[in-house]
Formats: structure tokens, C-alpha cells, sequence
């Protein structure tokens, strides 16, 4: 007998209530060691390593005994000892004091690919690199991806976003990222992945840094009126079939403060002024984690929701950057670079920004865009 033909029993008018008593006490015994054991297993399934690195986070820079650590994590000494030779050898500045203890000596936010395996709940392949041109060009040369394919770098020397813009990427300073994976999409659900790929940035956000992030369409993520995101999404398709097989979803987010070029100073974001509150391995992790998610459990109807709720466009005047656009509103050769007058009125089913232009001929006629070659800054 299944589980829901228990319920269904134990709930049949004509049993004693002794009985139902018993069978739903075994029922809910049974289920509350079933989910202490997975706990359990959860978290034996964390390295020493990785917990380690939590605890001496957590911290924030005080010691702390490896008699404490041990029981805390209920292994031996010689293990802390292993655990923290480990991290040192991965670039954590990890200081040891004989009759004191351990302690992070330098806050130094380093992405390790030991706590990424830990903290990502998805099969994956991780590639961890201190500098790479790019991450979604790498992600590119793979062919097999039929585990999905995680590239992330500390630093980006061509990073780039839509239209062919550069993306800067510091080193140390923000996390710049690529997933890659084969599928057997159709083509209406893969032009999708932008969409959602926007919505599992800003739950990340809001799990790891807690602040509510803002979507302009269709790919940039925004915090406080500043961009703080951008997500660039390829694909490889079969022409054949007219279906997806292999998507790469690039995403950059800037996470610290720095000395930014003076071009995007006054319009681009960072999470925090320092490195005290989170970090990137738990940004990453929670990313990775919403997205698979999401594509396991695909509700197209739900994501579009959430996305239009985050949305800060949506019934505000924008200015449209589309030399195609221009030419059908019927702009002279000379102003076909200018931005059109526009109002954002909703996103359709497909994620398509659905406007009203506000100047000439096609003015007050309702279209709705693409994300293709166009760009659009708020009025």
C-alpha cells in the first residue's frame, strides 16, 4: 500500500479511532526519521572543509579552539589540522595560534570549487579559474555537456554582454560565470531561458544579500536605479530538428566596491562596500541552485509573473535604440541612432516587451519587441 492509500485508510470512517491513532503516530514517526536521516546525510555530505570554512566565516575574524572545532563538527583534530592545510593551499589566510586556535586572518573572498561541489545540489562539471578571457567563450569549446558545465573566473579580460559590449570584470571583485548544457528545447521555451535565468538571479540576490533587485528588460539586473547585473545567453542549434542543443547562460554580477571606469561609474551597482556579509561561493551556489531548479520544474506562466513583478519598466516612458524601428516610425537617415519615445504596457506569454510608441507615424500603435538588436534605457 502507497503512502496516499494509508492516509486514505487510516481516515475511512468505519476504523476505530485507536487505530487511526496508531497508524497516523507511526505514519508521522515513520516520516520524522526519514527526514532527520537525510539531514543527516546532508550534512555529512559537506566536507570538513567546506564547514570549516563556514565557521571560521562566521567568526568574522575571532579564533576559534580546534577542540571547539572538532565538536562542533564531530571529527578529530588531525582532520581540522588536513581541513585547514587545504584551504591555506587554496589561498584562504587562514592563521593558526598554538594554545588559541584558528581564525581567517584576511577576509579574502576566494571561489573554491571544493564548497561550490558542496553547496550546489545539481550535478555539475566546475572549472574555476583566476582569469580567463571569457567565460562564456570557454564554455563554447566544450562539446560534451551533457552534465551540465559550470566556468567561473575571478577575473574576465574580455567580458562581454549583448550587442557586443564589454562587461568589466575585476579581479576579485564580482562573480563572472557560465553555465553550459545540452537540451532538447524547443525553440519557444529556450528563448525562455533569458527570462528565467533574470528571476534566479534576483532570488539568489535576495537568499545570499537580502536586497530586492529590479529586472529591466530583458536582461539586466538593477539595484537602486544602477545596473548591479547582465546576462548573456547563446545557443547552438540543430537546423534539422528546429530544436536547441546546447545553451550557454553567461552572467555577471558585481559584488564589491571598486575604483570603476569613469564611463560607467555613475550607472553601474555593486552588492556591498565590502566583503563582511557574504560570499561568493554562497552567490554562486544559490544561483546554480534556483536556476536548475527552475528548469527541472519549468512553469512558464509562474516565471513570467514573477519576472513582470520585478520588472521597474512596466508603465514608464522609455526611450527605444533601434535603427530598424527608427526607420519604420519614419526618422531621417540622420537620427535613426536616436532614441524613440516609448511606453512599456506588459511582456507577453513569450517574454516580448509589448510598447506603445509615442512619436512619429506609428504613434500611439502598440508592437511588441524582441530582444534581438535592441536596447532600451528608462526615461
Amino acid at each position: 500500500m502507497d503512502f496516499n492509500g494509508i492516509l486514505a485508510f487510516v481516515t475511512h470512517p468505519k476504523i476505530s479511532v485507536d487505530i487511526m491513532f496508531c497508524l497516523r503516530y507511526t505514519i508521522l514517526v515513520t516520516l520524522c526519521v526519514t527526514m532527520s536521516n537525510k539531514k543527516r546525510k546532508e550534512l555529512h555530505a559537506m566536507s570538513t572543509k567546506t564547514v570549516l570554512l563556514a565557521l571560521l566565516h562566521e567568526k568574522n575574524g575571532s579564533f576559534v579552539s580546534g577542540q571547539d572545532i572538532a565538536s562542533r563538527l564531530g571529527v578529530s583534530r588531525n582532520a581540522i589540522w588536513k581541513a585547514v592545510k587545504s584551504l591555506q593551499e587554496q589561498g584562504f589566510e587562514v592563521e593558526s595560534q598554538a594554545g588559541v586556535g584558528y581564525r581567517l586572518a584576511a577576509e579574502r573572498d576566494i571561489i573554491s570549487k571544493d564548497v561550490l561541489a558542496d553547496e550546489i545540489k545539481y550535478p555539475c562539471s566546475i572549472h574555476v579559474f583566476d582569469k580567463i578571457d571569457s567565460t562564456n567563450n570557454y564554455a563554447k569549446k566544450i562539446e560534451a555537456c551533457k552534465t551540465p558545465q559550470l566556468i567561473i573566473a575571478s577575473e574576465q579580460t574580455a567580458g562581454r554582454g549583448r550587442l557586443g559590449r564589454s562587461f568589466y570584470s575585476p579581479a576579485e571583485k564580482g562573480i563572472y560565470m557560465s553555465i553550459a548544457f545540452e537540451t532538447d528545447f524547443d525553440l519557444d521555451k529556450s528563448l525562455f531561458i533569458t527570462t528565467l535565468s533574470a528571476v534566479a538571479a534576483c532570488r539568489a540576490i535576495e537568499d545570499v544579500a537580502g536586497l530586492r533587485p529590479k529586472i529591466k528588460w530583458v536582461n539586466d539586473i538593477y539595484l537602486d536605479g544602477r545596473k548591479l547585473a547582465g546576462i548573456l545567453t547563446e545557443a547552438e542549434s540543430n537546423f534539422e530538428s528546429g530544436r536547441i542543443q546546447k545553451i550557454i547562460v553567461g552572467i555577471g554580477i558585481n559584488c564589491f566596491s571598486c575604483d570603476l571606469p569613469e564611463q560607467i561609474r555613475d550607472i553601474a551597482a555593486c552588492l556591498e562596500q565590502d566583503t563582511s556579509s557574504f560570499t561568493r561561493n554562497k552567490l554562486i551556489a544559490s544561483f546554480c541552485n534556483r536556476f536548475f531548479e527552475m528548469i527541472a520544474n519549468f512553469d512558464q506562466s509562474k516565471i513570467l509573473r514573477e519576472y513582470k513583478n520585478r520588472s521597474f519598466i512596466l508603465g514608464e516612458q522609455i526611450l527605444i535604440y533601434n535603427p530598424a524601428i527608427a526607420r519604420q516610425i519614419g526618422r531621417p537617415g540622420e537620427r535613426l541612432h536616436d532614441g524613440i519615445r516609448a511606453r512599456a504596457i506588459d511582456i507577453d506569454e513569450n517574454g516580448g516587451l509589448v510598447v506603445e510608441y509615442l512619436e512619429g507615424r506609428m504613434s500611439r500603435q502598440m508592437q511588441t519587441l524582441t530582444s534581438g538588436e535592441i536596447s532600451i534605457r528608462k526615461v
